[in-house]
């Protein structure tokens, strides 16, 4: 705390180990811009990395769904050639 607001705190009534304390706190608690910002840093780096593992995890279940979809086709195919040929042989 520079002297100014601590003068201005001493003029306030405030006593000067309070002003003592306070400066202290200010100086060894108080969050700093520079923690925020590199705090807003990490969370941004976080989340595109969550981003990016949600993009692969989509794209593969988008591959596992055409691989299954392609099973049912031919699943239903051979089921209907099957049945046909049962109704065609009698």
């Amino acid at each position: 705390m520079s002297a100014v607001p601590a003068f201005k705190l001493v003029e306030a009534g405030f006593s000067q180990p309070q002003v003592e304390a306070l400066a202290e706190f200010m100086q060894t608690e108080a969050v700093r811009r520079s923690d925020l910002q590199e705090t807003k840093a990490e969370l941004k780096a976080e989340i595109v990395a969550t981003e990016h593992r949600l993009e692969v995890q989509i794209a593969e279940v988008k591959a596992t769904q055409k691989v299954h979809n392609w099973m049912i086709g031919f699943n239903i195919g051979l089921s209907l050639l099957i049945l046909g040929k049962l109704f065609i042989a009698h």
